[in-house]
């Protein structure tokens, strides 16, 4: 039965779509599909979230059995890495470590992470985007945030919650080490995808000279311009047999170019990212600590994470 030996853990909105993307064309890669089998995270569960959404989003989707899991990587071949990457993996830690020291025992973990103020903002963008997000203003949605925790709404409604990365990571580096731990950020992804992706093929142990496609955007977060297109788009969400349907006949490159034509980009404003900057700092303070890493491009005062951010096309989750 073969289970995956490298692993996507997180975080959600940072850019594991771009990644898994990259690592699937690799011609010693197999991925699964789908991408996120969420197995880790609720091996042995019954997923019963109840956000607006969940239902056809996760609950629905995910993957809890061992035997229906392995069947996601029984074509895999020879392929020298077999993998997956469910973001609900690195939040979810307490109960995923645990099912991947039994499951995939020996298994590589792949992290990516992001200014977590963009990171929030990008998960509101999202989930407005389906249709599903009840508020119109990013501020009420955040001020909402307590009590979606408590009431079991899934991970990509944490929207603060899932951006205080240093706690989630350390968990795993504890249980696994720093050799199979390997963190990338997300401005270097959009600054220098090429060697990234090298530097991952180099972790993963296959061929590192091969070249992906990279110029993709893909998974880019924004508010629709069609209420229409809006409406079909969440008609799919809701209905797994349609979405899987869709991905089956519609090559992968033309549902993000047709998706990222339907959206505009609002800017997060002054006042709510300086909010969220006191929120992230002593987090993103002891994650450079222990990642020995300069986030000062993540700002470290109020105010300075939007006017140190590079200029980006590259929104990918």
């Amino acid at each position: 039965m073969t289970m995956p030996n490298f692993l996507i853990i997180g975080a959600a909105r940072c850019g594991t779509t771009a990644l898994a993307n990259m690592l699937a064309q690799h011609p010693e890669v197999f991925f699964s599909t789908p991408k996120e089998p969420h197995f880790m995270a609720l091996a042995g569960s019954r997923p019963s979230f109840a956000g607006p959404g969940d239902e056809g989003m996760i609950n629905q989707v995910a993957i809890t059995k061992p035997a229906a899991y392995a069947r996601l990587f029984a074509k895999a071949g020879n392929a020298r890495r077999v993998g997956e990457g469910s973001v609900s993996t690195l939040y979810y830690h307490q109960r995923s470590i645990k099912n991947i020291q039994r499951h995939a025992p020996d298994a590589k973990l792949i992290v990516i992470l992001r200014n977590p103020i963009q990171r929030a903002f990008s998960s509101f963008l999202y989930m407005t985007a389906r249709g599903f997000e009840p508020c119109a203003d990013f501020r009420q949605a955040l001020d909402d945030e307590p009590r979606r925790v408590a009431g079991n709404w899934h991970h990509i409604w944490h929207y603060t919650q899932m951006g205080l990365y240093h706690d989630q990571l350390v968990r795993f580096l504890e249980a696994f080490g720093a050799a199979r731990v390997h963190v990338v950020l997300f401005d270097d992804l959009d600054a220098r995808p090429n060697e990234v992706v090298e530097s991952l093929y180099r972790f993963l142990d296959i061929e590192p000279s091969f070249r992906p496609a990279t110029e993709l955007q893909v998974n880019r977060s924004g508010i629709p311009k069609s209420r229409l297109a809006q409406t079909a788009l969440r008609t799919i969400q809701r209905h797994p047999w349609l979405r899987q349907t869709i991905k089956t006949v519609v090559p992968f490159g033309w549902r993000e170019r047709i998706r990222n034509a339907n959206l505009s980009h609002p800017e997060l404003s002054n006042e709510v990212a300086d909010r969220l900057a006191t929120v992230f700092q002593q987090d993103v303070n002891k994650l450079a600590g222990l990642l020995q890493r300069d986030l000062s491009v993540w700002g470290s005062e109020p105010g300075d994470f939007l006017a140190k951010q590079p200029d980006s096309t590259a929104e990918v989750r």
